[in-house]
C-alpha cells in the first residue's frame, strides 16, 4: 500500500469513523463493541485499499453492516450455547417452601417477642396496624425521631433472627 493509499484511508477514517460507530451501537446496543467492530472494518479497507475500486464510504457503509450483523449472530450462538451449558435448577417443591416461610415466621415471632416491651408495641403498630411514624408518636407522646430508633432496633433484631435460621 502507498502512503497516499493510507492517507486516503487516514481520512475516510476521520471522515465516517464515528458515523459508523453510531451505526453499529444502534444495531448491537453496545458503544464500546462498536468501537472495536469499526476498527476492524478499517484495517480490513486498509490491508485491501489498494486492490478495492469504487465508492469507499460505501464499501466501509456495508462492511460496517456485515460486521455488526456477524457479531449479532456470534452472540446469540454464544447464548444458545451458554444457556445449553448451564444446568438447569431443580424443580422446587412446594413442601419445602412452606417448611422454609414457617421456619422463618417463627423466627420473626421469637425474635418479636424478644423485644422490650415498647419496642415491640410501637413495631406491631406499625408493621400490624399499619400506622405511620408520625401516626404513632402522636399516640405514644413521644418524636418520629424516637418511633424511628425503636422501628430500627425491632427491624435489625428481626433480620438477625432470619439470619440465623439461614446459617443453621
Amino acid at each position: 500500500m502507498s502512503s497516499g493509499d493510507s492517507d486516503k484511508v487516514g481520512r475516510l477514517y476521520v471522515d465516517e469513523g464515528a458515523r459508523l460507530e453510531r451505526q453499529i451501537a444502534r444495531r448491537i446496543g453496545n458503544r464500546s463493541i462498536a468501537r472495536d467492530l469499526v476498527h476492524d472494518v478499517f484495517l480490513r479497507f486498509w490491508e485491501r485499499a489498494g486492490e478495492l475500486r469504487g465508492n469507499p464510504a460505501a464499501f466501509v457503509t456495508r462492511s460496517a453492516r456485515n460486521v455488526a450483523i456477524d457479531h449479532l449472530r456470534r452472540e446469540k450462538v454464544r447464548n444458545a450455547h451458554a444457556a445449553a451449558i448451564e444446568p438447569p435448577s431443580p424443580p422446587r417443591d412446594p413442601a419445602f417452601d412452606a417448611l422454609s416461610a414457617r421456619q422463618s415466621g417463627d423466627a420473626v415471632r421469637k425474635a418479636i417477642e424478644a423485644l422490650p416491651e415498647t419496642t415491640r408495641r410501637l413495631f406491631l403498630m406499625n408493621r400490624a396496624q399499619g400506622l405511620s411514624f408520625h401516626e404513632i408518636a402522636a399516640i405514644c407522646g413521644m418524636s418520629e425521631r424516637n418511633v424511628a430508633k425503636h422501628m430500627a432496633k425491632a427491624v435489625a433484631c428481626c433480620a438477625r433472627a432470619l439470619e440465623d435460621l439461614r446459617n443453621e
